[in-house]
């Protein structure tokens, strides 16, 4: 089995699809189909199960699935490691981010790798969570920092040691802001500001309970808090958003309060699987792997 129709297998592994798999590889779908059928042939077996829009793993399937990550992974540490003595670090790395905690982590990030490679320079994208990655899997950003919940099947990943807290964004001469935390009955008859993610928003219902929560009274949905913020500043309401997110550029008259219960989550550092990527941005990933690891 060759490395390359690996690569092919577990490109429509991932994608469930031959064609959208062909275009990732920019490869003619009828090369692609055919180094499946002869892979399939080499191992004696059936490797998916074709639908007329959908391709699935069969058992053997899953197996080399595994074992296919794994013989690359070590393919890919083999080659860094072989070619650490004869690369430059130097180019571009594209970056996707939110505004977190984490993006304050990232900046520290940078800025050290930056002093031990001074010839590479960042390109950022901001978005949220769907968009970041969305970007990574159309091949448009290197690296992205998103936000837990987020689906990886696509996606290699470290997390990141830090919680991210929830809480709600207001004017600092609103009652509210009094408070030290804010609870789930204080949300009550309010204008909120929602997030615009799914994902978040079925984690907030949880903690505010699936009858309250359709009983709150949704006045925006904003993607980013950066907008969120400008909302609150404009008295359309209260935004609901991470803490350290937003940006107050409106002579510090916003406030952010913590919910009660405490509601977290985990920042993520992501990219692509078995996407081939420069010697730079594979410096920059065992770079952030070191830096997290040290930091546990």
């Amino acid at each position: 089995m060759e490395i390359r129709v690996l690569k092919y297998f577990l490109a429509v592994a991932r994608e469930g699809n031959i064609t959208r798999a062909a275009e990732i590889l920019h490869i003619t779908q009828p090369t692609l189909s055919r180094q499946l059928m002869q892979l399939e042939d080499e191992l004696g077996t059936a490797l998916f199960i074709r639908g007329k829009r959908k391709v699935l793993l069969t058992e053997t399937g899953m197996l080399l699935k595994r074992r296919a990550e794994e013989i690359i992974d070590l393919s890919k540490k083999t080659e860094l490691e072989i070619g650490n003595q004869t690369h430059e670090v130097t180019g571009e790395i594209v970056l996707a981010c939110g505004i977190t905690e984490a993006t304050k982590t990232m900046g520290k990030y940078i800025k050290e790798f930056k002093s031990l490679y001074p010839q590479v320079t960042f390109r950022i994208r901001n978005g949220n969570s769907d968009f970041i990655a969305e970007m990574i899997d159309n091949g448009l950003v290197d690296i992205g920092f998103a936000l837990e919940p987020i689906n990886l099947d696509k996606f290699d990943f470290l997390r990141m040691n830090q919680p991210e807290i929830w809480g709600i964004l207001m004017k600092k001469d609103d009652p509210l802001a009094q408070k030290d935390f804010i609870e789930a009955s204080d949300l009550k008859h309010l204008p909120l500001i929602n997030t615009s993610r799914l994902e978040t928003q079925n984690q907030f219902k949880e903690w505010m309970g699936e009858e309250t929560y359709h009983q709150l009274h949704f006045v925006a949905v904003s993607e980013l808090t950066t907008t969120a913020s400008m909302l609150v500043s404009n008295d359309m309401g209260y935004a609901i958003v991470i803490k350290g997110s937003y940006h107050d550029g409106t002579d510090n008259e916003l406030c952010f309060r913590p919910l009660l219960p405490q509601l977290t989550t985990n920042s993520l550092i992501i990219w692509k699987k078995y996407q081939s990527m420069s010697f730079t941005v594979s410096k920059f990933i065992d770079f952030l792997t070191k830096k997290i690891k040290e930091h546990q």
